[in-house]
C-alpha cells in the first residue's frame, strides 16, 4: 500500500510539472513551419535571405548550381535588381566567380562571390 501511494504521488507530481510546459505557446521563432509559423510581416524579413526549405530552386538560399559565367551574371542581376551594365565579373576562381557591383555613376557598391555549386552570394568587400 505504501509503495502504491508513493508511485501515485510520483506520477501525479510528474504530470503536474510536464503538462503546464506542454500547454505553453512556443517561443517566437520556435514554432512549427517556415519562420516559426509567424505571419510574414510580424518581425521583419529574416536576416540571411528569404528562403523556405520546403520549396526548391525559387528563392535565394536554395541550391541553384551555376554552369556558365552568363548564368552567374544573370543570377546577380536578378538578386540585386540592377541592369547588366552594373555587374562586372572580375574573375573566375575554383569554387565560384568574383563580381563587382557598381552604382549608376560607376563607383563600386559591393564586391561579391557567387558559389558555382550552390549559387549562393556573399559579400567579400
Amino acid at each position: 500500500m505504501k509503495y502504491l501511494l508513493s508511485t501515485y504521488l510520483l506520477i501525479t507530481l510528474l504530470l503536474l510539472t510536464v503538462l503546464p510546459a506542454a500547454a505553453e505557446e512556443p517561443e517566437p521563432g520556435q514554432g512549427r513551419g517556415w519562420r516559426g509559423g509567424r505571419p510574414s510581416g510580424e518581425m521583419g524579413p529574416p536576416p540571411f535571405g528569404d528562403y523556405c526549405p520546403r520549396r526548391h530552386a525559387d528563392h535565394y538560399g536554395a541550391r541553384q548550381p551555376l554552369q556558365t559565367p552568363e548564368e552567374a551574371r544573370e543570377r546577380l542581376r536578378l538578386f540585386f535588381n540592377l541592369p547588366p551594365a552594373q555587374i562586372t565579373l572580375r574573375k573566375e576562381v575554383r569554387m565560384g566567380y568574383i563580381a563587382d557591383i557598381t552604382n549608376a555613376d560607376g563607383s563600386l557598391f559591393d564586391r561579391v562571390i557567387i558559389d558555382k555549386r550552390s549559387g549562393r552570394i556573399r559579400s567579400i568587400r
